[in-house]
Order: C-alpha cells, then sequence, then structure tokens
C-alpha cells in the first residue's frame, strides 16, 4: 500500500532529520566559536547489524554486481571498506522506506537508534534524540519512555493527540503543581524522592535529567507514557495526603477539586485495565464467530457501530495471541502495530516468503495487502465508526462500505486466529 499520501512527516523534515544524522549538528557561538555534534546511528553495532535489525538484508538486492545480496554489499563498503560510501548513503538508498517510506517506518528506524541495546551511551545521544524530538513534533509526532531495559530507558513513538486519554492535561499540570513547590517537591529530598520515583515507575527522575525535582518531574510528565504519569501522580498524591507537613492545606475548595480528580482518575485506570483484561480474555474461536454473526447483522441495521466493532475485534484477537504467546504489547500500540507484531510474531509476513517457492510474489502481496486491512480499518473507524463524537452535519458510510470494511476484519482475523491456533504448539515458537 502506498501511504505517502497519509504521511504527516514532511519531506522538509525529512531531510532535516538525514541531514542532521549524516553531517551532525553545528553551532558558532557569539564570539565564533564552532561546536560540531556528530552522532552515529547504528551506535556500537556494525551498520549491518543494526539494518538487519529492521530489514532482511538477504533478501534485498546488492547495489554491487559482484554481491548477491545487501547484506554483502553494505558490509563490502561499510565494514570492510568504511570509506567507500557517503555519509548519508542510507538515506537516499530506494531499497530502504527512509526517504519516501511511511511515517511510522521513519520513526520505528529513528526510535531503533536511541535503542539501549544499540545506542552508545558515551555519545551525544540525548542532545539528537532532542533535536529529532523537536522536529517530528512540528509533523505531529514525538518520542516517549516506552520502558526500562537493565535501567535504561527505551523510546517509543506516538502521535501527540494520543498522549492524554485519563488524565487531562489541564488537571496534570495543576497537581504537578500542588507538589512542585520552587523546584522541590513536596518535602523530599533529592536522593528520597529518586528512591520514590524508582519504586513508582522504575526511573530515578532527577539522576537521569540532572535537573531539580520539579523539573524532572515536568519533564518526566512531558515524556512518559500516560500510565506512569498517572501512577506517579496518584501515589504523590496519596504521600500528600498521609502527610501530617500539610494539614493546614487540606480543606476548601481547591483541595476538594484535587481529591475529585484523583478518584475520577483512579475509576478511569479501574474501567480500562477491566477492558484490557476483557479483551484478553474472551477472545476464542467461538467469541469470534459470535462476533462475526453480530458484525454481519449491524451492518445493515447500524453501519457505523458495525465499522467500529471491526476495529475491536482486530486489537482483541491480536492481543490474545500475544497474550497466548507471552509477548509483551504496549496499551497504547494503534490496531496497526499490533498486526504487524502479531504477523511477525507468526511469521506471515511477505519477509517469510522464500523467493523460490511457486507464485511467491502473488503470496507477497495478499500478506502485504492484509496488514493494510488494520491500518486502513483505523483510519475507517475514525472517521466513520463508532468510538468518536460526530458534528451534526456528519453522514455514515452506507450498508455496503460497512460490509466491506467487516469483511475485510474477517478475513484477517479469521488468518491470524487460524494460524495462530495451528502453530501455537510448535516448539519453534
Amino acid at each position: 500500500m502506498n501511504s505517502n499520501k497519509m504521511n504527516k512527516i514532511t519531506s522538509i523534515t525529512r531531510k532535516e532529520i538525514f541531514s542532521l544524522l549524516a553531517h551532525g549538528y553545528k553551532e558558532s557561538s557569539f564570539w565564533g566559536e564552532e561546536t560540531h555534534l556528530v552522532f552515529c546511528f547504528y551506535g556500537t553495532l556494525s551498520c549491518v547489524d543494526f539494518l538487519g535489525r529492521l530489514y532482511n538484508l538477504e533478501k534485498l538486492p546488492s547495489l554491487d554486481s559482484r554481491l548477491k545480496n545487501a547484506a554483502e554489499d553494505i558490509y563490502r563498503h561499510t565494514v570492510l571498506n568504511p570509506n567507500d560510501y557517503p555519509d548519508d548513503w542510507l538515506f537516499n538508498d530506494s531499497r530502504f522506506p527512509l526517504c519516501n517510506g511511511t511515517d511510522e517506518q521513519l520513526l520505528d528506524f529513528l526510535c531503533e537508534m536511541f535503542n539501549p541495546e544499540v545506542r552508545d551511551e558515551e555519545s551525544n545521544w540525548r542532545f539528537f534524540l532532542g533535536k529529532i524530538n523537536e522536529l517530528i513534533h512540528a509533523d505531529g509526532y514525538e518520542f516517549y519512555i516506552d520502558h526500562i531495559v537493565s535501567n535504561r530507558i527505551a523510546y517509543g513513538w506516538r502521535r501527540k493527540d494520543d498522549k492524554f486519554r485519563i488524565i487531562k492535561k489541564a488537571e496534570l499540570y495543576s497537581l504537578i503543581g500542588l507538589f512542585n513547590r520552587g523546584g522541590y517537591v513536596l518535602d523530599f529530598s533529592t536522593s528520597g524522592f529518586d528512591d520514590f520515583t524508582q519504586d513508582i515507575v522504575g526511573i530515578r527522575l532527577t539522576g537521569y535529567y540532572g535537573l531539580s525535582k520539579g523539573k524532572s518531574l515536568a519533564t518526566f510528565a512531558e515524556e512518559c507514557k500516560e500510565n506512569d504519569i498517572i501512577k506517579l501522580i496518584v501515589a504523590l498524591f496519596d504521600y500528600y495526603v498521609s502527610n501530617p507537613t500539610y494539614d493546614n492545606e487540606k480543606n476548601g475548595i481547591a483541595y476538594q477539586k484535587y481529591q475529585n480528580t484523583i478518584e475520577r482518575i483512579r475509576l478511569g485506570i479501574v474501567a480500562m485495565n477491566e477492558f484490557a483484561k476483557e479483551l484478553e480474555q474472551r477472545f476464542s474461536s467461538e467469541y469470534m464467530s459470535s462476533q462475526i454473526s453480530i458484525m454481519m447483522k449491524m451492518t445493515k441495521e447500524n453501519p457505523t457501530e458495525a465499522i467500529g466493532k471491526a476495529k475491536e475485534l482486530i486489537e482483541s484477537c491480536c492481543k490474545t495471541i500475544m497474550e497466548e504467546r507471552k509477548v509483551q504489547f504496549s496499551q497504547d500500540d494503534s490496531v496497526g502495530q499490533l498486526t504487524r507484531k502479531v504477523m511477525k510474531l507468526l511469521k506471515v509476513t511477505p519477509h517469510n516468503i522464500d523467493d523460490k517457492l511457486p507464485a511467491a510474489e502473488a503470496m507477497k502481496k495478499i500478506l502485504g495487502n492484509l496488514s493494510a486491512i488494520a491500518e486502513g480499518m483505523a483510519t475507517l473507524r475514525n472517521n466513520y465508526g463508532s468510538g468518536h463524537g460526530k458534528p451534526a452535519s456528519y453522514k455514515g458510510l452506507e450498508e455496503r462500505h460497512a460490509k466491506l470494511a467487516v469483511g475485510s476484519s474477517i478475513t484477517l482475523v479469521e488468518f491470524l486466529w487460524c494460524t495462530h491456533e495451528r502453530t501455537k504448539n510448535d516448539t519453534k515458537f
């Protein structure tokens, strides 16, 4: 699927990112002194090893007629002879979906550069993370703290609009204002605050950011997952309530407002957890059959609701498969991300098809189109499906459109679920 039309990251932003990675960052001071910072995108790995984490280099062609594939090509010209290719070769190489690929392909590449298993901790990676984050921010995306690996932060990407679902931004910063006392956080010492945040969210905030306690808390709120900042905010509020130092503040309208906000957040967490638990537990072959019957009936009676249910069915299927195979996923993953992870897990991506098989190209095209269904379903649901408020001028799709959406989702889900059922006991998984 050519999704360039859906891309939000402009060619201007891409060029700036590629220039930054290829040539580094230069800045002149008032006194004429020039600072030049560079960053190696493949970190502590070789270029071949890094790219091999993202792409099947043995399936990609070589640009050197003497060599069999991209793996040999890149090894020859970047490892054995590191000066053969110009600094920006990768970003102009049509074999890799960076210059003309989708937003997701570019963002996945960028996040992999900052993966703790890749990045050089002694390099300027934090500076370049910040600079690239500024560039993608202008086009509607941002990096965020996804998880911790061996006490090191790993980053993911998200749309800016997806940051807050349970807590409102104004509520969050109002609570941060309650805790932040001129750079201090309540009555915590620096070490005490770091111990507290380590226990709650797994990060010693001032140690990581090198800022005051208050600024570290505010910075973390900007770049962490919503679940993590909620956990920390609720824990801080509980500490505040139980601390007699602040007894004279615990009255009046302002305090009641804080309490009401925290209680609403707690209820939101419970609701989200129950919903996630329901999705993980309820999916089965019987459930799939019943949902298909419901959706097919809805296509005539309520096409809008049918489209929403079609997307939910894909999400439910993917989450259950990963849960049963003990593969972690983020609640922030989009339906497209979930589907791609499951297809990779089940080894049913186009890359898994042997070129020597009969009709290999046809099979690759079919699998590629299957993975595109989830992305298309998410877009369709956002514009026409249930789950989003609609203006008075809104006109839903017709029954035939809903049938197409539902039929596509059924095809994808049945394929994934049947593959999962047939292979889940294989020792190779």
